[in-house]
């Protein structure tokens, strides 16, 4: 019993959740207000609920028609909707609705709280509310830094949380997450040696993140698929990397070592892909040293993830730059 032009959305997870649109399907437009989402979407259950229990109370059915009619798919899937709609705002429902659809194109590559908590087995709280311009258009569209795929395939749309179970996320913070998870027998971040632990002890490691926010990372550096003379970043100092990035990638800015971080060890935890940044590759982040250079984070290995305090300037061989998408 849809509307003319409606189409009946798909569940995701525990909670329903609309599908990506094949008709007109104003709750996912995000152009929209948020309260003009959520009032067209209730708007629809209402009337399919509506339309259900009209049909319901006809004299020529029998009660095991009835029954059946109560017992469709969906009819209780909009059931549902509606108990659900009465209990949720209207920024939790439009955060509920984009997340199911980017997470249906995206797959292994949305990393979002319940994959934070299947991972660390931590809460994060509310996600924030889809950046206006993370759209399925952008996802489906060619990759500057890997030419012939797409950013849906080259990069990963990762919650950085402003809390985990209600404390302040830093990068301290994570060490200590994967501290908790070495009785089962995951290496996450190299300790090795006192350059491996050198990082603690500097400023930057205690700073918290300011807001829970989405970021569109790159789940690998631009240079991993060009020949050595086509290489932007590798084996160049800071200065010449920044030229570079400047000139072939304005859409990206530079990463915060906690988000490349998180990348890393939460997509190994959750998907288990070869890890990123590699075992080969270190990637420099924003965070300065006193002595001009910038910390790294990569060369990842069995062995764990290395977080580098100080590289200096030079322009080491494996050493490349951290991007991550502008939203």
């Amino acid at each position: 019993m849809p509307e003319p032009g409606v189409t009946r959305p798909t569940t995701t997870g525990s909670m329903g959740a609309a599908a990506s649109p094949s008709a007109v399907r104003p709750w996912e437009d995000r152009t929209l207000s948020i309260e003009a989402r959520y009032d067209s979407y209730v708007a629809v259950a209402t009337e399919h609920v509506k339309a259900m229990r009209v049909a319901a109370q006809r004299e020529d059915l029998t009660t095991s028609e009835k029954a059946a009619m109560m017992a469709d798919a969906d009819n209780r899937f909009w059931i549902a909707e509606l108990r659900l709609l009465r209990s949720e705002t209207a920024e939790r429902f439009c955060n509920r609705i984009d997340s199911a659809s980017l997470r249906e194109l995206l797959g292994r590559n949305f990393l979002g709280p319940e994959e934070w908590k299947r991972g660390f087995g931590v809460d994060v709280g509310q996600a924030p509310p889809m950046p206006a311009s993370v759209t399925q258009e952008l996802l489906n569209s060619g990759c500057p830094l890997h030419p012939g795929q797409k950013i849906k395939d080259t990069h990963v749309l990762m919650l950085v949380p402003k809390t985990v179970n209600g404390e302040a996320y830093t990068p301290l913070k994570l060490d200590e997450l994967c501290t908790k998870r070495k009785g089962s027998g995951d290496k996450l971040i190299y300790d090795g040696g006192d350059w491996a632990r050198a990082w603690k002890s500097q400023h930057w490691a205690t700073i918290p993140q300011a807001a829970s926010e989405w970021v569109l990372i790159p789940k690998s550096d631009p240079d991993r698929d060009k020949v050595p003379g086509d290489k932007h970043f590798l084996g160049k100092d800071i200065r010449a990397q920044q030229v570079l990035h400047g000139k072939h990638y304005p859409e990206y800015r530079e990463v915060k070592a906690l988000e490349v971080m998180t990348l890393a060890l939460l997509n190994d935890l959750v998907n288990g892909e070869p890890r990123v940044p590699n075992d080969s590759v270190a990637l420099r982040c924003k965070e300065p040293n006193a002595s001009g250079g910038r910390v790294c984070v990569g060369f990842f290995s069995a062995d764990g993830l290395g977080v580098v305090a100080d590289l200096g300037d030079r322009g080491a061989g494996g050493v490349g730059r951290a991007l991550v998408r502008k939203l």
